[in-house]
């Protein structure tokens, strides 16, 4: 899960910005309540937080506010910056815990009840609670209309509650389409696509369809929610219709390969993924496919010659090396095997250790 939240994160990139979180922290330390504990000593801890935030430190800000909180639940400044240091961590659950209290404590339409409603609605977005997300995203959408990454988030979160409609109309408006037209329905489907929600997709492109029956490339879009589901037969008829009439899609050429290897026909793989190399000579996926399905056919020489191409357009191919090492073991070439194999180890360990 951690893996696919930074994979988010990058994606929506926003709201973890040390200068940002510290900015926020400055909003409501200004305005330090008068409230049980001694105002000054608490203004100070406020303040004190709000340094800690501009260098980084969400534990100190954690050490600092936690007691404060500890004594008095109600203390909406200190549950606020506990949510911000959780969230920037990230400690989601914890966030929400703080934030979820924060909400209820600020006074509504605030900036800081603003902010708590933005950040509150990341923190459930990014743990897989949508649907908990989706009402504060509308609230944070609403009054943020300039802010594509919330309007992105919503889109989203639409899409995971397969709130359709909404996904659709959301996407048009970040990209400035007609909510109704069908390249607002063509661009949801291809999103949706994206992020493997090819029911919802589909549902898009045949409603597209119902508006414009001659849209270009949906035999093409279709094939690849045929590859997604595994239909492989299906995904090669799909491809097979495109090319009819589009045969220069280099990548109609490259899933039509895709799926003949998926379905264990080599032979009748090698001619579209020609092609698709012929057609964008920069293709190393078609070069990798293809030295795979020359492997298979035992065809050693010619698999050797494709992956060397593909290592001259991208030394760090790990998938390049670690398939010549296979053919040099095959063929008997036990030292440049190895050297290969060690070559593949460490791009892939270089890999990992970037993810």
């Amino acid at each position: 899960m951690y893996d696919k939240v930074r994979r988010e994160e990058r994606r929506v990139g926003h709201m973890r910005s040390v200068a940002w979180t510290a900015a926020f922290l400055a909003l409501f330390s200004q305005t330090a309540p008068a409230q049980n504990p001694p105002e000054s000593a608490y203004g100070e801890a406020l303040s004190q937080a709000e340094r800690l935030f501009a260098n980084g430190d969400q534990d100190g800000v954690i050490r600092l506010l936690g007691p404060w909180v500890a004594k008095d639940a109600k203390l909406a400044e200190a549950q606020h910056g506990l949510g911000l240091a959780y969230y920037q961590k990230p400690d989601f659950p914890n966030a929400i815990r703080h934030l979820s209290m924060a909400f209820r404590l600020e006074p509504e339409n605030s900036p800081a009840w603003r902010q708590t409603v933005g950040i509150l609605a990341m923190a459930y977005y990014f743990s897989n609670r949508a649907q908990d997300a989706l009402p504060l995203l509308e609230m944070a959408s609403a009054w943020s209309t300039d802010n594509t990454d919330f309007q992105y988030t919503l889109a989203m979160a639409y899409l995971a509650t397969h709130d359709r409609t909404n996904a659709r109309r959301t996407f048009a408006r970040i990209f400035g389409l007609q909510p109704d037209s069908p390249p607002a329905y063509i661009l949801a489907a291809d999103l949706m696509s994206q992020e493997k929600y090819v029911d919802d997709s589909e549902a898009m492109i045949l409603e597209a369809l119902k508006i414009r029956p001659d849209l270009p490339l949906i035999s093409y879009k279709l094939g690849l929610i045929a590859l997604t589901r595994g239909r492989f037969e299906e995904c090669a008829k799909q491809m097979l219709k495109e090319l009819e009439t589009n045969p220069g899609h280099s990548n109609a050429w490259h899933y039509l390969g895709d799926a003949y290897v998926k379905l264990g026909k080599f032979n009748e793989a090698v001619v579209p993924l020609q092609r698709a190399i012929w057609l964008n000579l920069q293709s190393t996926r078609s070069y990798l496919l293809l030295a795979s399905v020359y492997a298979q056919q035992e065809r050693y020489f010619v698999a050797e010659n494709t992956l060397k191409r593909v290592i001259d357009m991208d030394q760090r191919n790990y998938e390049a090396h670690f398939q010549l090492a296979r053919i040099y073991h095959k063929t008997n070439r036990p030292e440049l095997a190895k050297k290969e194999m060690a070559v593949a180890n460490e791009l892939r360990a270089a890999g990992a250790g970037q993810q």
